[in-house]
Order: C-alpha cells, then structure tokens, then sequence
C-alpha cells in the first residue's frame, strides 16, 4: 500500500485550529516564564524517563555493554522522576549539569575543529565556541538564562502557530469565502 503526499494534510480547520492553540500557548509562555520553564523541566523528565526504560529494554537485546546500559537506564530514570515530581527543586542542578555540558562539550568540539581541520572544521570550531558561550552565560546567569528559553519557546510557537494560519489560506484546498 503506498501512502500519497495528501494523506499527511491537515484539512483548514486543523490548520487554524493548531495555529491558533499554537499561538496562545506562545503567548502564555511569554506571560508567564516560570511556569514555562517549570513545564519544560517536566518535560524533560519524561524524556529522562522514557529514555531510561529504552535503554534498560535495549540493553537486553544487546551482547555487549548490558550492564553499563541497564546503570545508565536507571540512572535516567531516577533523574527523570526527581525532574519530573520536583522540577523547582531540581532546577538550580539541571542548569548546573547544562552549564557544564555545554561548556565542556563546546570546548571538546572546538579542540577537535582546530585539530583534524576537515572540511566543516570552521562550522565545527563556530558550534563549539557557541556552545561555550552558552554555558558560560548560563553559569553567569541562570536566573536570565530561564527567562531567555521561556521567551524563546514562546517565540517560536508564535511564529509556527502563524506560519499554520498563513498555510490554512495559501495552502493549496484553501479557499477563502468572499
């Protein structure tokens, strides 16, 4: 059975529909930062969960590294329900591990830019000094850093949400009542 391109359309009124969703929830994120990033940090935590339970049941079906997949599958689950169950109490530690993965990844990668120079090695060495910058400014200062991924979160579900209302009109079943 082959699935045709007009199969994965949304019809008008789903456009509109999650458009508009789309952009009060922007909106809200804008309104109310600390809620947004309250979400978000639960969020996160169902991803450490879900992510968790993979890696045990994978680890299962792997013939090598079992028990080092089945320690990292807990540890993700228990760092997924602390997130999850207590996301304001674990917030200051989740900016502290995001600080420092992204400062120490950012300068491992850039390393690795200006040491193998291939063909991507200034877009490389770019990313990782970018990652840097990133941890260094949450480390600085993560109340600010909070407020920044609420306002951009809420940004760009505006800007989706607009850009499904725009595609309700112009996409090509729109037709406008006059």
């Amino acid at each position: 059975m082959a699935i045709d391109n007009e199969s994965f359309r949304m019809p008008r009124w789903g456009l509109i529909t999650f458009g508009i969703l789309t952009i009060i929830v922007g909106i809200l994120a804008i309104a109310w930062p600390a809620l947004t990033v309250v979400v978000l940090v639960m969020l996160l935590g169902i991803q450490f969960l879900i992510y968790g339970v993979v890696s045990i049941v994978a680890a299962f079906q792997a013939g090598r590294g079992r028990v080092l997949a089945v320690i990292f599958g807990v540890l993700a689950i228990l760092a997924g329900a602390a997130l999850f169950l207590r996301p304001l109490r674990n917030l200051d530690a989740l900016l502290i591990v995001v600080s420092l993965f992204w400062l120490v990844g950012g300068l491992v990668q850039a390393i690795g830019a200006l040491v193998d120079r291939d063909e991507r090695w200034g877009l490389e060495l770019l990313a990782g000094l970018v990652s840097v910058v990133a941890g260094i400014a949450i480390i600085s200062w993560p109340e600010a850093t909070l407020f920044v991924v609420a306002f951009i979160a809420g940004g760009w579900m505006i800007v989706i949400g607009m850009m499904h209302l725009v595609a309700s009109f112009v996409g090509p079943k729109a037709r406008l009542a006059v």
